[in-house]
């Protein structure tokens, strides 16, 4: 006598082993993402984890596509939809980096034209134009050079170098994002920094203002937390960023009694520093509030002076958000610009070793 599955049996059998096999990535994803946000989520990995989640997702949704073909390649309106978005997924990987490229050009120009010619206004500008660059002028001069070896090298280098740092702020910027969001309203916070940004005489900005106003919302959803307005004289300032800063708050209902001022930093190292020595709860719970492109760096910063702390952001234009991001970005890369000229010249050594090989025996 032979055995043999019952049909629906074979059927149950293959329909859970695609969808077991289909979870892995997903599963995977999702249990790499909540480790790291629950262990620190201030660092790149919080951006690597949501990446890994997306790239997660996608593979499950290639999987369920591939296991179940049979039943969708039947049914020509699904096959059609399928076939679209697969066609619409390829073309924007395609044509992304030209489109970047392009948008941070357009961006930085509407940004020098509005707020006037500096250097720190052209960094979006410069990184479209080196995307660009890299895009259509190497692979132009590659036709015209041919086999020329020192082109080559030059090339390599400028390809690994824009794709190395294009990728850390492809990162950065997701570990940005996923550090403003708070599923859960907190309501237990000790105290509540809000960093400074500079004056007009003693008039505040309104940048800073909305850094403020959201402050004084954070202060009264946590009763019990004192808000601290933090910032030092500067430059062009007739008195202290903090003590502006909290006569602003009083006038725009934050509670006076909870309400004081730090006026030594001089920047946001020190805007932690010195607000920590007069913080209620030393070890207790802390908001950062500064203007949302601002968050994940100050986070960053808190993270080195093992102060534990969540980061808050208010709004502000598009067109500066942008460049501003560049700008903390770049200020990212110098603080840790030892640990990224390791791992720069470790990518680039095989081309360092295949340059010096060929010097040596041509």
């Amino acid at each position: 006598m032979v055995f043999s599955w019952p049909v629906d049996c074979e059927v149950i059998f293959i329909t859970d082993f695609v969808w077991m096999l289909a979870s892995f990535p997903f599963v995977g994803g999702l249990l790499f993402f909540l480790v790291v946000m629950a262990i620190e989520p201030r660092s790149l990995w919080s951006g690597t984890a949501l990446f890994a989640l997306v790239v997660g997702i996608g593979l499950s949704a290639v999987f369920l596509l591939v296991g179940f073909s049979e039943y969708w390649a039947n049914n020509q309106v699904l096959s059609t939809i399928l076939v679209i978005l697969a066609i619409g997924f390829l073309l924007f990987l395609v044509f992304f980096p030209f489109a970047l490229g392009g948008f941070l050009i357009i961006e930085g120009i509407r940004l020098i034209r509005r707020e006037g010619f500096s250097w720190s206004n052209c960094l979006s500008l410069g990184l479209g134009l080196l995307i660009l660059f890299d895009l259509f002028v190497i692979p132009l001069l590659a036709r015209k050079l041919g086999d020329d070896s020192f082109y080559w090298f030059i090339a390599s280098i400028l390809s690994i170098i824009t794709t190395y740092f294009s990728i850390q702020l492809a990162i950065y910027c997701l570990s940005a994002l996923i550090n403003l969001f708070h599923p859960i309203r907190r309501k237990n916070l000790d105290q509540i920094v809000v960093l400074g940004s500079g004056l007009i005489g003693t008039v505040v900005p309104p940048l800073l203002q909305g850094r403020i106003e959201k402050g004084i919302q954070l202060q009264r959803q946590n009763p019990n937390a004192i808000l601290i307005l933090s910032g030092g004289q500067g430059p062009g300032e007739d008195i202290p960023e903090g003590m502006a800063m909290m006569a602003w708050a009083i006038d725009h209902g934050a509670d006076p009694n909870r309400t004081v001022a730090e006026t030594k930093s001089k920047n946001t190292r020190e805007n932690l520093i010195f607000s920590r020595e007069i913080f209620p709860q030393p070890y207790g719970k802390t908001a950062l509030v500064t203007t949302r492109y601002h968050v994940f760096r100050a986070l960053l910063l808190s993270r080195q002076l093992h102060m534990k702390a969540i980061g808050y952001g208010s709004k502000t234009k598009w067109y500066f958000t942008l460049n501003a991001l560049l700008r903390e970005f770049v200020a990212y890369l110098s603080m840790t610009r030892k640990k990224q000229i390791k791992y720069l010249l470790i990518l680039m050594s095989p081309f360092f070793l295949i340059a010096i090989f060929n010097l040596i025996f041509q």
